[in-house]
């Protein structure tokens, strides 16, 4: 359920919005808190134990390539509030910038430095890879402009209504709004999910797809651009 502070934040909202994100804030992608007369769209995992060889593997990183270093670091660092871990320059055109949140708790709760956190990165989760060769030829195409094998960048927050907020009023580009639904079979959104222009004419498919984004709460979902182009999808943390 909702919390009296998630209330006190929404409370400028119409009441029929303030119900569907209440629900959905308890569904949204989360197959044990969802109703028993819905579809249930999830299939819960049967694996067994990892391989052997594996134990101990974690995600570390997701990279993203970039000719503009400065305003994704502004971005991730100033906006999201994600902390330079480093900077790498390998040659003079080439570098390689880390970032994360603090980890020693919830962002802002455990405050590190950069030292330390450079220190702890190889036994992080989470973090994200700038790279960036800034003499290069190549005009690197988001995901929003042409589908392509990445999708988007997810961030869990407290309050997703306040997110919406504080990055609209930072100038970030917001491209679907909590509560709002994606309609269109074009644009940023489809090409991103693809299932945009370049998906083909499947509309029959693609309707069906508009039909069932309830089942996950995607309407409930925020999703900004950072200043390359690619998604950041924005969710409300399980209250």
């Amino acid at each position: 359920m909702v919390t009296s502070n998630t209330n006190m934040h929404i409370k400028d909202l119409p009441s029929i919005l303030i119900l569907l994100l209440a629900i959905q804030t308890a569904k949204a992608c989360n197959p044990a808190r969802r109703d028993a007369n819905d579809r249930n769209p999830f299939t819960i995992g049967t694996d067994g134990p990892a391989p052997e060889a594996t134990k101990g593997f974690a995600l570390n990183h997701i990279g993203l390539l970039t000719t503009n270093l400065s305003a994704m670091k502004n971005f991730y660092g100033n906006i999201l509030g994600m902390r330079n871990i480093f900077d790498a320059q390998v040659t003079a055109e080439y570098s390689v910038t880390y970032m994360g949140y603090a980890q020693g708790g919830r962002n802002g709760t455990g405050f590190q430095t950069g030292a330390e956190m450079a220190a702890a990165k190889n036994n992080m989760y989470g973090l994200l890879e700038l790279v960036q060769f800034n003499v290069s030829d190549d005009r690197l195409i988001a995901s929003t402009e042409r589908t392509n094998t990445f999708g988007h960048v997810g961030l869990i927050v407290p309050d997703v209504v306040e997110a919406e907020k504080y990055l609209e009023a930072q100038g970030v580009g917001i491209l679907k709004r909590v509560g709002e639904a994606v309609e269109d079979f074009t644009g940023p959104i489809p090409n991103s999910m693809g299932i945009g222009e370049f998906a083909g004419l499947h509309l029959a498919a693609k309707r069906a797809l508009v039909k069932a984004q309830g089942l996950i709460g995607f309407e409930m979902f925020l999703m900004v651009t950072d200043p390359d182009g690619n998604v950041v999808e924005i969710q409300q943390q399980d209250l």
